[in-house]
């Protein structure tokens, strides 16, 4: 009979505990996957920032060549 009542109160118990675990795995992973998805967007978005830089960089040294190349002819 003891074997019984302790069956039935262990029953929910592990249920409950696999649902946690089960929930705590899938946090784990998503949190994983997140941080993954931000680091990717980070390089991404850094990678960006410096082909604009460079561009602006380009940008201003062909101006001021231009510029610098009319005031010698005038």
């Amino acid at each position: 009979m003891f074997e019984l009542l302790l069956l039935i109160y262990l029953l929910p118990l592990i249920a409950i505990v696999a649902l946690l675990l089960k929930l705590a795995i899938w946090l784990v992973r998503a949190v994983f996957l997140l941080v993954l998805w931000l680091v990717k967007k980070a390089f991404v978005l850094l990678g960006k920032g410096l082909l604009l830089a460079f561009a602006f960089i380009v940008g201003n040294r062909r101006a001021s060549a231009g510029n610098y190349t009319d005031r010698q002819q005038r």
